[in-house]
């Protein structure tokens, strides 16, 4: 049995995508997987009192903790996360801590301290706090030993994790939106697809989603929005060519091209971001796209944070053909669209995953 091994947890991000994988799981595994049961509750000034009534069946399990954040209650979500690990590990007696992150808070906060040549475009911030790394210490001080998550926005947290002695697994989502751009484009148009990286920052996720579609990629150097307008950034061919190859070689990937107008004319442009909050950058750079004479711009999103008053701004004269995001961070109504947004689910990817991780234990 898998319960004599194994407890599952959720916490209050994301239940309905963590609820699918464990549906998935229960046929990979090919008997029941559910979640243990936890009373969620407040004390009446606020404090978590949060409690687990089977606590006595933890003691030397693996336990898996499923959580996404969200921008309305990440503190909250924070605090669960670590007050429920903790708990788990320390007051316990869990033998091992797994969890599962659809979606990582301070997944963006890794300024570097000095100058990395590894990262010419990236500039050191030593006045801004390391808040990814302060998570992963607290997380890691919690109790956890081991983190699965999707697309995190870049590859230091696996480097922290790895500092910390945190076993760090990813989840690439380039395959699964891969297959759904294909729904929406003719045959004969793959030829004319190419992905888009609108600065440097973005060049790994628009690889990555190339080597799926096997085409090529284009990106803007710098991709800065000056009076609300994204612009191609106008640098000397020597400067282009120098960083060209340097990416070419740093990603092993030789179908790297520095954006035109030309080679925008007529293409079908994918434009790849980790995340929409506020949308305003996307739509600039997708009318930017379009005003270049793209056939179609389509836009994926790995995490739909939709901070407020995304829709007006994602949305407005909408440069896009289609817009898909992923489940990572559940939509409710009330950031519904009325079908102008396509959901892909990651439910399949995380279960196959996450049953590879357990099926031995």
């Amino acid at each position: 049995m898998i319960s004599d091994k194994i407890l599952f947890f959720c916490g209050n991000g994301n239940h309905p995508t963590s609820s699918q994988i464990m549906k998935n799981l229960s046929e990979l595994f090919g008997e029941s997987c559910k979640f243990e049961h936890i009373n969620f509750n407040k004390f009446p000034e606020g404090e978590l009192d949060n409690r687990i009534p089977k606590w006595e069946k933890i003691k030397d399990k693996t336990v898996v903790v499923f959580q996404s954040f969200n921008d309305s209650d990440l503190l909250e979500l924070v605090w669960e996360t670590l007050d429920l690990v903790w708990a788990l590990k320390h007051q316990y007696g869990a033998k091992k801590v797994i969890v599962v992150f659809l979606f990582v808070a301070f997944r963006r906060q890794d300024p570097l301290m000095v100058e990395n040549k590894n990262n010419p475009w990236k500039k050191a911030k030593p006045d801004e706090i390391q808040r990814l790394r302060m998570f992963i210490s607290l997380l890691k001080n919690s109790g956890v030993d081991e983190i699965l998550t999707i697309s995190p926005h870049s590859k230091v947290m696996s480097e922290i994790c790895e500092e910390y002695e945190i076993i760090f697994k990813e989840i690439n989502v380039a395959p699964i939106f891969a297959n759904e751009v294909k729904n929406f484009i003719e045959e004969d148009d793959l030829k004319l697809v190419f992905t888009y990286a609108p600065d440097l920052g973005a060049i790994e996720r628009a690889i990555a989603l190339a080597k799926e579609l096997d085409c090529s990629v284009m990106y803007n150097k710098k991709g800065r929005v000056i009076y609300n307008e994204s612009f191609i950034e106008e640098s000397g061919k020597d400067e282009i060519d120098e960083t060209t190859e340097f990416l070419k070689e740093k990603y092993n990937f030789s179908k790297i091209s520095y954006v035109t107008k030309e080679m925008v004319a007529g293409k079908i442009i994918i434009l790849t971001e980790d995340e929409i909050a506020s949308g305003m950058t996307a739509n600039n750079t997708g009318q930017m796209l379009k005003k270049l004479g793209s056939k179609h711009n389509i836009l994926c999103a790995t995490h739909p944070l939709f901070t407020r008053g995304w829709r007006n701004k994602l949305l407005n004269n909408n440069p896009f053909y289609k817009i898909l995001v992923s489940i990572t961070i559940q939509r409710p109504y009330e950031k519904r669209t009325g079908g102008q947004l396509v959901d892909v689910p990651i439910d399949k990817p995380v279960s196959s995953k996450l049953f590879k991780i357990l099926k031995d234990i």
